[in-house]
């Protein structure tokens, strides 16, 4: 036996003993982690409801009138939405430093 311990207390000191690469997470990674979730939940949410919503719809767009499949209507309305918001968001950051 050596003097480093035996295989058992190596096993039962965890991941978060503060020994080794498998230190316990800092805050940002944990928030990164949890945006990462929020993020893939919208997205079951948003892929559900498009996907129970495939009838065509009479849409007004900008220049032109037609009928497209509801679910284009709301993933375009999703990607628009969060384009804009990103866009926002870089003028927010610019204006405050």
């Amino acid at each position: 036996m050596t003097g480093e311990g035996t295989d058992f207390e190596k096993l039962s000191e965890g991941p978060h003993s503060g020994v080794g690469p498998a230190a316990p997470r800092t805050l940002a990674h944990r928030r990164e982690r949890a945006r990462l979730f929020s993020a893939a939940v919208l997205a079951a949410i948003v892929t559900a409801f498009a996907l129970l919503n495939l009838g065509d719809v009479k849409v007004h767009w900008l220049i032109t009138t037609g009928r497209t499949p509801l679910i284009v209507v709301i993933a375009f309305a999703f990607v628009l939405g969060m384009l804009i918001d990103r866009l926002v968001m870089r003028a927010r950051r610019k204006r405050r430093g």
